[in-house]
């Protein structure tokens, strides 16, 4: 299962449209709002619920941004139990942001926007086969 964080509703739909007729699409879950996401990632940890394998992550949001969203999944959940890794995706070219977003152990790659179909379902087909 894959989790995608994007404040932006028109890069979820675009990328739900790009899902839709691959095998894959019962396992793509979409949340503008990062803290909707969360709580959400915490009922399901808290009944031990399939959990993501990879959570691609919008950096620049309102209210709870990427980086903050990090701190908060690594303070709140046993992350490294659930095995599931923190893909950032950004427009940012801000090395600075790269540098603080990997400096979080959840957090595997920045990636820059826009995320090709094919890199999405590479990613589906990975976390669909572990």
């Amino acid at each position: 299962m894959i989790l995608m964080i994007d404040d932006d509703e028109d890069t979820l739909e675009i990328y739900q449209l790009l899902i839709e007729k691959t095998p894959y699409s019962d396992h793509f879950i979409t949340y503008n709002d990062a803290l909707e996401a969360l709580h959400w990632l915490k009922e399901l940890a808290s009944n031990q619920e399939v959990f993501p394998k990879y959570i691609l992550l919008d950096l620049n949001m309102p209210e709870l941004n990427g980086i903050e969203f990090v701190h908060q999944f690594e303070q709140e959940l046993n992350y490294q139990e659930l095995n599931t890794e923190i893909i950032i995706l950004t427009s940012s070219v801000r090395e600075k942001d790269q540098q603080e977003a990997l400096s979080h152990s959840s957090v595997s790659k920045f990636v820059s926007k826009p995320l090709s179909k094919d890199q999405l379902v590479g990613f589906l087909a990975s976390s669909v086969s572990s």
